[in-house]
């Protein structure tokens, strides 16, 4: 009988003991916890929580699609937001676009910001437009509109454009062509630097 009495007592203690061991461990969290430090706080972006709940968001995006003459073409971005007043256009952020040029050839575009029209397949490419081809080729300009059906380029502002052996400088610029051609036109005070040892 001794037995079953030692063990009922022992769990009648432990039925104290325990809670009250759990209480003294949190209390003591409470009693040796350090006061908060405004420094420590988690740091957030400032973002505007009403917009994030009424505008259209994508993530790194990614088009892909075919040009008028039948070269592919990819672009993608950082993010994009629909416009509220036009929902046909996107505004991007960080693009990037590559063209398949004819001649097996690249055509690569970066911009810092871009509205892409898809009812118009046109792309507005803004701030810091750097266009490079797997020829050596390099244009920079503020403003390049794509036209991705006719592939059409536009620059209306002023553009530099650097090749091997050569720089131009013109106030303007517009590439158009026939299928499987390109023609560029410079207007604006075009200045061209030759090297002809090159």
């Amino acid at each position: 009988m001794a037995g079953p009495n030692r063990y009922s007592t022992l769990v009648s203690w432990a039925k104290v003991l325990l809670p009250l061991t759990a209480l003294g461990l949190l209390s003591t969290l409470f009693l040796f916890s350090r006061s908060p430090n405004p420094q420590d706080a988690l740091l957030f972006n400032d973002v505007d929580i009403g917009q994030l709940g009424t505008e259209r968001r994508l993530t790194e995006p990614r088009f892909a699609g075919i040009l008028g003459d039948g070269q592919p073409v990819t672009l993608t971005a950082d993010r994009a937001v629909q416009r509220m007043d036009d929902p046909n256009t996107l505004q991007m952020d960080r693009v990037e676009t590559e063209v398949a040029l004819k001649d097996g050839e690249n055509l690569h575009l970066t911009a810092d910001h871009g509205d892409y029209d898809s009812l118009a397949q046109i792309v507005d490419l803004t701030g810091a437009v750097n266009a490079q081809t797997t020829a050596g080729y390099q244009l920079m300009s503020e403003r390049v509109l794509v036209a991705m059906a006719a592939m059409q380029m536009t620059s209306p502002g002023a553009v530099m454009l650097r090749g091997p052996g050569m720089m131009l400088e013109a106030g303007a610029m517009q590439l158009t062509g026939p299928e499987g051609q390109a023609l560029v036109h410079f207007t604006g005070g075009v200045r061209l630097l030759y090297d002809v040892q090159n």
